[in-house]
């Protein structure tokens, strides 16, 4: 049985010009050349920097140890693992998946060397490498592999089949039901190409550069310097104990504007992630873009844009979906400051976030809590229900 690593040299994903020169060189070149030495997947993740213009979160923690430990319990610090040792590893082992779809049956192998899974029938029942692990797990993980595809422009697929966590159980990826199989490398999950991939990465590394079916520079998740640039020069000067400010060094940023809004939505998704026909108050889809729905709420208008991200959120905290008197009480330092403020007529104490705020479903078992603030109708995508507020 051959090895994941040299499938991924057997089964480059390829453009038709790719194709046509691949087969061109292969041929005049007397049909004896050797596939290019395939490289491994990472270094199992660490928070480490690669490249010397970062640190690295656990350096930033030497001195800011209250924040880092906060960070290591946030979703933020789980974005990417390599499939050695994702959460749930476990529920792979000897596990199968039947997609009803194609009518294909998936087989996992938790190896050493990372996940690994075969679709009886194709390719000889070779196995295909499941290289990185995305999510935190606190909805799902998705798997990703790099394959080139013979060309500049990166390439890889996403696997067909993720793990839920709220249904303890695996299922078909959001957005690949219903897509047809092109070739047979695609009964494995959908291609990604070129900036779309790209940003995927982004989103879920501090640092790294896809160079084939590798990484480089990398250091996983989503880590302190993600937001906080030039922080190499700012512990330079830190370390010399004669700063101005605890900020020098640093990247000037207006935090408290809209700026940092911005910040949130590279990755979170702004209102460049959606066409402006689609940002109404019904389109469930605008529910998982937390800043586009904020964006639209008249408590962001009305309060001058001074309603943002870390008004509720400590941004090196796990969000905390159920603490619901906390948020509470952000409502309502701005709803009962004065008798001129707007006061809710139903319940004007409590009850803020489950009213105007609701939890919807989006996916099974995966629901966000809709950032469009506003006092809902029958138009608006339903609330979760049967859900009880946990009060802390």
């Amino acid at each position: 049985m051959k090895t994941p690593r040299s499938l991924i040299a057997r089964w480059p994903l390829l453009s038709t010009a790719g194709a046509l020169l691949l087969i061109s060189i292969w041929w005049f070149a007397g049909k004896s050349a050797p596939p290019p030495e395939p490289h491994g997947p990472p270094d199992p993740p660490a928070l480490i920097a690669r490249e010397t213009r970062f640190l690295g979160s656990a350096k930033c923690g030497e001195c800011h140890d209250k924040q880092f430990q906060h960070y290591l319990t946030s979703g933020h610090s789980k974005t990417l693992s390599s499939t050695r040792d994702f959460p749930f590893r476990d529920r792979f082992e000897g596990m199968t998946f039947a997609d009803a779809e194609r009518q294909k049956t998936f087989h996992y192998f938790p190896e050493d060397v990372g996940m690994e899974v075969v679709v009886p029938g194709l390719f000889g029942g070779d196995r295909f490498p499941l290289q990185f692990a995305f999510g935190s797990g606190e909805h799902a993980i998705t798997f990703v592999t790099l394959t080139p595809d013979g060309t500049e422009v990166p390439a890889g697929i996403e696997h067909r089949v993720s793990w839920f966590t709220g249904q303890d159980q695996a299922g078909l990826t959001p957005g690949q039901l219903g897509g047809p199989a092109h070739q047979d490398i695609e009964y494995f999950g959908r291609v990604i190409r070129g900036e779309t991939l790209e940003r995927c990465f982004e989103c879920h590394t501090t640092s790294g550069r896809i160079e084939g079916d590798h990484l480089v520079d990398l250091i996983p998740n989503v880590g302190c310097e993600s937001c906080h640039t030039d922080s190499a020069p700012h512990a330079a000067l830190m370390q010399d104990r004669n700063p101005a400010d605890a900020d020098a060094g640093f990247e000037q940023r207006p935090w408290r504007t809209t700026d940092q809004i911005q910040i949130c939505a590279r990755c979170h998704r702004g209102e460049d992630s959606v066409r402006k026909s689609e940002i109404t108050r019904e389109n469930p889809k605008i529910v998982r873009y937390q800043p586009v729905g904020l964006g639209q709420s008249k408590c962001y208008v009305q309060s001058g844009q001074r309603l943002l991200c870390s008004t509720c959120h400590n941004p090196h905290q796990h969000a905390a979906r159920q603490a619901t008197v906390q948020y509470e009480k952000k409502c309502l330092q701005c709803h009962s400051v004065s008798p001129h403020s707007a006061r809710c007529s139903v319940s004007p104490d409590s009850g803020c976030i489950s009213c105007h705020m609701p939890r919807v479903e989006i996916h099974p078992s995966i629901s966000f809590h809709d950032h469009w603030i506003r006092v809902r109708n029958d138009t608006d995508p339903p609330a979760v229900q049967g859900e009880t507020d946990v009060r802390q």
